[in-house]
């Protein structure tokens, strides 16, 4: 007689498209468990896939290969089939807005307890009007440039290169990279923050002219062969829907299909691509190019940099240099290089980051990294800040993100907190990329919650708890003011982001809900005085100069 298991008469019901805080319990814990352990499976596996394409930089400029899981659905997928393999005698409705998914689900999950219902989604349209937009700037870029910015010859010179961003807000500019003193044989590379605003980008070339820094512009070599190159990008990576593409004998070829054609951001594929392009113009007009220094988060544009100074002046490679002046975040796997990046020099051979605290993570896949603890532009002045002690401190401080999900869902708690806490008043400091008019109408925050636009150290100095989730500087900032920090389990892997700065038990708390964080800010409030909470020294100020390397 057969073994048959019983089902669950429960029906829960998961919408894969939510964030794991909404997850049901059962499903939550099971997902979280595969997640931790799928990351570095997920981060080998896409080594595997991609292998074949290794050396080809059409390959690097696609959404597999970024490995980013606020971009990419392949890491979720993946959780979720083998959470579904777990639970499969379990009774659940799954809902999804990916009909490709959903025949995958079907299909291999035939004998078990899982129904599967297809969400409405938008259209594809984005796709034309992104790829179009991406054109017509870097097209009105080109010419600009071309005909308004003269060549400059480098003769005999060892010359560095600098990758940076530059954006017509003149503020923003000066947290990419630290000051240098001037001079003829170090050139600043911009790229520029995409603006159709004729008005903004001449405030772009205002800010570069009145700037001491010497600045070189890609397109002065490049030519309209390289820029049909990048266009066309759209149309090569047909040639990755070729292949087969199996995950523990499922056949996922139609999902990454599917990941391979729906990736718009064409603005960063262009920049890769004119990226890797740029070095190859250089190498034949023997320019002598001898470091290369760039702003490294291991995004496609960072690919195509590193993969062309290093392919095309392969004796100066090992002087590739990768500028990470940032906090790390345990969700942001593709800041953390994979094996196969480094065997391919699509990633520097050194890379800078600025605190002992982010070792670990950033060799978290590739134990071999060469790393560099070197300065902080953007965090120096977090070591001369002078804190107040934590019993006289006051504010109860939420940090967004820029995620607009994950900052939805930290303004829920906190609306709900406040509702059921009337005294309590909670500030919410907005992410300088995101409004927050576009996650939530001002009318519906309750009269305890207040907006703070200021300068975040200065209400920093005076947090008592400090509430965040995503990624972003906000746990280095806060961890830096002694502030208690309160972590809402919106994402997988919380609790490691508080042991990245080896945080102790006493000194942070992970909540579920709006209810566990209310009664953690109570208690936190009645027992200020017998909770000992001191400020850490994450960034050291005798670190590596950026000079040295330079020089």
């Amino acid at each position: 007689m057969k073994n048959i298991k019983k089902k669950s008469q429960i029906n829960l019901i998961w919408d894969i498209d939510d964030l794991p805080i909404k997850f049901p319990s059962k499903i939550r814990d099971t997902y979280e468990k595969i997640y931790l352990k799928n990351r570095r499976n997920y981060t080998n596996w896409i080594d595997k896939i991609g292998k074949k394409y290794a050396n080809n930089i059409d390959w690097w400029m696609t959404l597999p290969s970024f490995r980013n899981p606020y971009e990419s659905k392949i890491l979720n997928y993946l959780c979720i089939m083998d959470t579904l393999s777990i639970l499969k005698f379990t009774k659940i409705t799954l809902f999804t807005s990916s009909k490709i998914f959903g025949k995958l689900i079907t299909k291999n999950f035939k004998n078990s307890y899982i129904e599967v219902k297809i969400k409405p989604k938008n259209s594809g349209i984005f796709t034309l009007k992104n790829f179009l937009k991406s054109t017509i700037y870097q097209l009105f870029l080109f010419l600009f440039i071309k005909i308004f910015k003269k060549k400059e010859t480098f003769e005999n010179r060892k010359i560095v290169l600098i990758d940076k961003f530059i954006t017509f807000k003149e503020k923003q500019n000066l947290g990419y990279f630290p000051e240098f003193s001037n001079s003829k044989n170090i050139k600043i590379v911009p790229t520029f923050i995409p603006t159709l605003n004729i008005f903004n980008l001449i405030k772009i070339f205002n800010y570069i002219k009145k700037n001491p820094h010497k600045y070189i512009y890609k397109e002065q070599y490049l030519n309209i062969k390289d820029l049909y190159f990048s266009f066309s990008h759209i149309f090569r990576r047909r040639q990755f829907l070729k292949n087969k593409y199996h995950y523990k004998k499922i056949d996922l070829s139609e999902m990454i299909y599917n990941e391979l054609k729906r990736y718009d951001d064409f603005y960063s594929i262009n920049v890769g691509l004119l990226n890797y392009k740029f070095f190859y113009r250089l190498s034949k007009e023997r320019v002598n190019v001898h470091k290369s220094f760039n702003w490294f988060e291991n995004q496609i544009i960072d690919k195509g940099w590193n993969y062309g100074f290093r392919k095309y002046f392969p004796k100066n490679q090992l002087n590739s240099y990768g500028y990470q002046d940032f906090n790390k975040h345990f969700n942001l796997l593709s800041n953390s290089p994979s094996k196969l990046e480094k065997s391919c020099k699509v990633i520097p051979n050194n890379i800078i980051i600025i605190s002992k605290f982010f070792k670990k993570i950033t060799n978290e896949f590739n134990k071999n990294q060469k790393l560099i603890i070197g300065q902080s532009q953007r965090f120096k002045k977090l070591n001369k800040i002078k804190v107040i002690p934590f019993k006289e401190k006051k504010k109860i401080l939420i940090i967004l993100s820029g995620i607009k999900a994950i900052d939805k869902e930290l303004i829920n708690m906190a609306i709900k907190t406040c509702k059921i806490s009337k005294k309590t008043q909670i500030y919410i400091k907005p992410h300088p990329i995101l409004n927050i008019g576009n996650i939530i109408s001002k009318n519906l925050l309750p009269i305890n919650i207040v907006l703070y636009d200021g300068d975040l150290k200065k209400i920093l100095m005076n947090s008592l708890i400090t509430i965040t989730a995503g990624p972003s500087s906000a746990l280095l900032e806060s961890v830096s003011f002694g502030s208690f920090n309160i972590l809402p389990k919106i994402e997988c892997g919380t609790l490691y982001n508080a042991q990245i700065f080896n945080l102790k038990k006493n000194e942070y708390s992970l909540v579920n809900n709006s209810r566990e964080l209310n009664n953690k800010i109570n208690y936190i409030l009645k027992n200020k005085n017998k909770i000992k909470v001191k400020k850490k020294s994450i960034i050291n100020s005798k670190s590596v100069k950026i000079t040295n390397l330079l020089y």
